[in-house]
């Protein structure tokens, strides 16, 4: 299977192009956060506006290739404040947006694992929940604003609040490879058990092999 993946937008533009090469690729996977731009990057307005007319045209029109991942800044619309940037007064015009890209909290292909920061055993213990279970868990689940310690919380961060500095010393999923984002770096990191993509470009999963998207697909 071929994969491309779209860490957080933000109102970016970085996925644009490869997505228009969306006929090479089985799947394409957004890791979530869609609007509430960093503003140094990107105004409100233009996030907005391309969330509007280039995002959410293009899922509507490749709904079957396209798995949109629920991120906190999502949850700002969906079910009430949850994270910073909250875009207070187009709340409504961008919840009717995320609501039609059909979110989900996790995605797994064979023994890979997508999800918006990365999905610890701890958290899963803690709250009495299974990788399963988080395919019906609604937004709004209390277990879901679990922030990581590294992000001002206490305890093991959610599948939306944590931080790829805990997967430093944690425990984790024994033949799952993680795929995520949330956590905003120069850079890719990728190491054998997990990736953190959240750099501002996308990614291809192809015969195993992850790596940042290059035009010729082969």
């Amino acid at each position: 299977m071929k994969i491309l993946i779209i860490p957080d937008v933000h109102g970016r533009d970085f996925w644009i192009e490869p997505c228009s090469h969306v006929d090479e690729f089985d799947k394409i996977i957004f890791l979530g956060d869609y609007h509430d731009p960093y503003t140094f990057q990107v105004s409100q307005e233009t996030s907005r506006h391309r969330l509007r007319d280039n995002l959410l045209p293009f899922i509507l029109e490749n709904r079957e290739k396209c798995v949109c991942l629920f991120g906190n800044h999502d949850g700002n619309y969906l079910v009430g404040a949850m994270a910073d940037r909250f875009d207070r007064q187009h709340a409504e015009e961008i919840k009717g947006y995320l609501k039609k890209m059909n979110l989900q909290l996790v995605y797994r292909v064979d023994n890979y694992l997508f999800s918006h920061s990365g999905v610890l055993p701890g958290w899963l213990s803690e709250y009495d929940l299974t990788l399963e279970s988080l395919n019906t868990l609604p937004f709004n689940d209390p277990s879901l604003m679990a922030v990581s310690e590294y992000r001002g919380g206490y305890g093991v961060g959610s599948c939306i609040w944590g931080d790829v500095r805990e997967y430093a010393d944690a425990y984790q999923f024994k033949d799952i490879y993680q795929i995520f984002g949330h956590t905003q770096l120069e850079r890719e990191y990728i190491t054998d058990t997990f990736a953190c993509l959240d750099c501002r470009k996308a990614f291809t999963l192809i015969n195993n092999e992850l790596k940042p998207y290059e035009k010729e697909i082969q």
